[in-house]
């Protein structure tokens, strides 16, 4: 799975064959943290931003930050529900890539993406998803849901196992191995994620949730430690190695992510998935680096969802093509053997007359 120095270099990589260099919408942008973003997005050539937001405080604010606002576009929108809805329209119209929350209240960003006539609601499951980055086993690692479902449902945990595949493709890894996560790696009757996980398994065994490979439950050491997998015993193809791992609920995802930022000092990024295209949560507490690794990977993310559509398009049009060459091979066949059926049946009516047709 790509670092987060790779994916970045793979957004600049993949960029160049663009009409134009990729673009994300800030909702609410009047604020040190949005403007902050903008900025790392702009020195590190990822790109530019649209600046949705009161305009005056976005020009005073800038300067302090080191923003040059010619590389971006500012649209004057200071009520919150509003510049919201401006910048998912943004992405909706295709003018940006990525959606990001500036400085206003989560409910009323998610008001605005949900909106079933002017948002970026698809019918899928919105969930967020982590990436780490571990010093101590140098690779990456997905972590969801750290964010935003609460309680997930068996429902939940399939589309978030699908989203968190998406990505690691999306990261250049094709079979993620997917760690369902719980205290034991038994399943237990005090702890129902272990009948889930037990389901989840078998789901993925039967092909109903596809190009990855699902095991569970596991406790967290024997998802991603090769020698908690070794000395326990485990036989799995997951357990040691895990690409991805699926928390039971949002509290152990919640303190894993903040454990792994404020203990480990782990490098991390994250994106909300479900949505038409990528959405990033940013924080006050997050680091500039953080912030700048969530913007890299949702802009990959888009890319690859991009590439993924033009490759079901070019599919559909071969598959189009190839119905109607059936249809006319079929069509010219039913009209051959009806001009046969015709002359077999005249042949009979001059033979029943005693017609002799030679001379």
């Amino acid at each position: 799975m790509l670092h987060f120095e790779e994916i970045k270099e793979k957004v600049k990589e993949l960029s160049k064959d663009d009409e134009r260099e990729p673009v994300v919408a800030f909702a609410q942008a009047a604020d040190e943290v949005a403007l902050e973003a903008a900025k790392l997005l702009n020195d590190n050539d990822l790109g530019t931003a649209i600046l949705v937001g009161d305009e005056q405080k976005i020009r005073e604010l800038a300067p302090g930050i080191g923003l040059d606002l010619e590389k971006n576009v500012i649209i004057d929108e200071p009520d919150d529900h509003k510049a919201a809805a401006k910048a998912v329209e943004a992405c909706v119209v295709g003018d940006a890539d990525v959606l990001c929350k500036g400085h206003m209240h989560t409910n009323a960003f998610l008001r605005a993406i949900l909106n079933k006539e002017h948002g970026m609601r698809t019918g899928k499951t919105l969930c967020s998803l982590t990436a780490v980055d571990s010093k101590q086993q140098d690779r990456m690692f997905i972590a969801t849901d750290c964010a935003m479902i609460v309680e997930p449902t068996l429902e939940d945990k399939k589309a978030i196992i699908e989203h968190a595949t998406e990505l690691a493709n999306a990261l250049e890894t094709e079979m993620p191995k997917v760690a369902l996560l719980s205290a034991v790696e038994e399943v237990n009757k005090n702890m129902p994620d272990g009948y889930d996980a037990a389901v989840l398994c078998k789901m993925n065994d039967r092909g109903q949730i596809k190009d990855c490979i699902v095991d569970g439950p596991l406790s967290l050491d024997l998802a991603i430690s090769p020698y908690s997998a070794e000395n326990k015993g485990i036989d799995s193809p997951v357990a040691g190695q895990a690409d991805v791992i699926v928390m039971p609920n949002l509290q152990a995802g919640n303190i894993f992510w903040k454990s792994m930022t404020y203990l480990a000092d782990t490098d991390t990024g994250a994106v909300v998935m479900g949505a038409s295209k990528p959405v990033v949560l940013t924080s006050r507490a997050d680091s500039a680096k953080n912030k700048l690794n969530s913007i890299a990977m949702a802009l990959l993310l888009e890319k690859h969802q991009r590439a993924q559509k033009g490759e079901a398009k070019e599919e559909k049009k071969v598959e189009k093509k190839e119905t109607k060459a059936e249809e006319k091979k079929t069509s010219d066949e039913e009209d051959k053997e009806l001009v046969n059926k015709v002359i077999e049946m005249i042949l009979k009516e001059v033979n029943d007359r005693g017609v002799d047709i030679t001379k």
